[in-house]
């Protein structure tokens, strides 16, 4: 048997062979059959391990230790160190962008991002109105309490119109989509020679049109307040401190009549955004007038409250014919202004006090095959 020592040179490396068997019966020369020397590679990757730890030095983990949160595209993936690939750990929401390995709000141009509850939810009702619907002559007086207490999650966030939807914004859409222009009826009408104030004299199906047509629907009730809250119980979008006409459009004495010439500039809606005081502010941005201006339709039936907990709740029930308007008007008092007061009106009411906003509800994106 006879050994000797190889010196194998690659590039500017010398890579030492060890001692290796010649074939039994085989002469001190090399032989053409005989299996090739192994050689250890002194820590020179092979081509696929190389090709892992390129993708990892170029990819969304590059330059973060193991465990780090990071982006890939919009999902957020934790990273698992050189040569392995980062695990996906969720897609944000389509309204949500990735950032610094979190989801991040993402919402449109004048529309405010409303974080989900959490499992802790937050309480809906105060257990102070009696249930009733109808106008005063019906004497359809109802029964029973229209705000028991409740605890409500929800468990998706949602950007919410910064402002009332503009008689401005009815126009295009009039325009442009089919929307149904307001009747022009009354002196206090917006539409159309005030685009800046908020659309008033439409009713319910005229309201959920116009936001169906660009990709949104009318706040579910509880949406609603909770945008309006933050569910810390305050009274108004602001806090405690009594209202003002710094802080909304509305009639601080005696109200004259539900029509009257009343509210913080002798009738009539103001432009939106006019009370800055009275906004509720989210980290992503204020929301404007959600107390006064006009009343806000809102997507639920109006029907009391059960008293049991909810997840994601609507009520919809279309043969009962009316609907929850929120947030008060000009021609309303410092009560109906309040953040959780209910008040009802026939899917047909169209009145100057009485407009809309609208919401964008997430929706979940299709999530990466596999990240990088």
């Amino acid at each position: 048997m006879i050994r000797r020592r190889i010196a194998l040179w690659l590039p500017s490396l010398a890579v030492l062979v060890g001692c290796a068997k010649q074939p039994s019966g085989g002469s001190g020369s090399d032989d053409a059959g005989a299996t090739p020397p192994a050689i250890d590679g002194g820590g020179v990757p092979d081509a696929a391990t190389a090709t892992t730890a390129a993708a990892e030095e170029t990819g969304p983990c590059a330059g973060k230790a193991e465990g780090a949160l990071a982006c890939d595209g919009e999902s957020v993936v934790r990273c698992a160190g050189t040569g392995r690939a980062p695990e996906a750990v969720k897609t944000c929401l389509d309204i949500e962008r990735c950032e610094a390995g979190a989801c991040a709000p993402a919402c449109p141009e004048g529309e405010v991002y409303v974080p989900a509850t959490g499992p802790a939810g937050f309480k809906m009702g105060k257990n102070l109105s009696a249930f009733g619907f109808g106008n005063r002559k019906s004497g359809n007086h109802g029964k029973g309490r229209a705000d028991l207490p409740h605890k409500v999650v929800l468990t998706k966030p949602f950007c919410m119109d910064q402002t009332e939807v503009t008689a401005g914004a009815m126009k295009k859409c009039v325009q442009e989509k089919g929307c149904k222009a307001p009747q022009r009826t009354d002196r206090w009408v917006t539409y159309p020679d005030k685009p800046d104030y908020p659309v008033n004299l439409v009713d319910y199906p005229m309201s959920k049109y116009y936001c169906e047509q660009y990709g949104k629907s009318l706040p579910t009730e509880a949406q609603w307040e909770w945008a309006a809250t933050g569910g810390d119980g305050r009274s108004w979008p602001w806090g405690e401190e009594e209202p003002t006409c710094e802080h909304a459009d509305f009639t601080q004495a005696i109200l004259i009549s539900p029509g009257g010439d009343s509210g913080c500039h002798g009738g009539g809606p103001s432009k939106v955004g006019t009370h800055r005081k009275g906004d509720r502010i989210w980290p992503s941005g204020p929301i404007h007038d959600l107390a006064g201006n006009v009343w806000e339709w809102v997507l639920d039936s109006y029907v009391p409250y059960s008293g049991k907990d909810e997840v994601d709740p609507v009520h919809l029930r279309p043969s009962i014919g009316n609907y929850v308007v929120r947030g008060g008007g000009w021609n309303r008092s410092g009560r109906g202004i309040l953040a959780a007061f209910r008040g009802g009106a026939i899917v047909s009411y169209k009145v100057p006090g009485l407009g809309f906003r609208c919401v964008r509800n997430a929706k979940e994106r299709e999530a990466s095959a596999s990240p990088r």
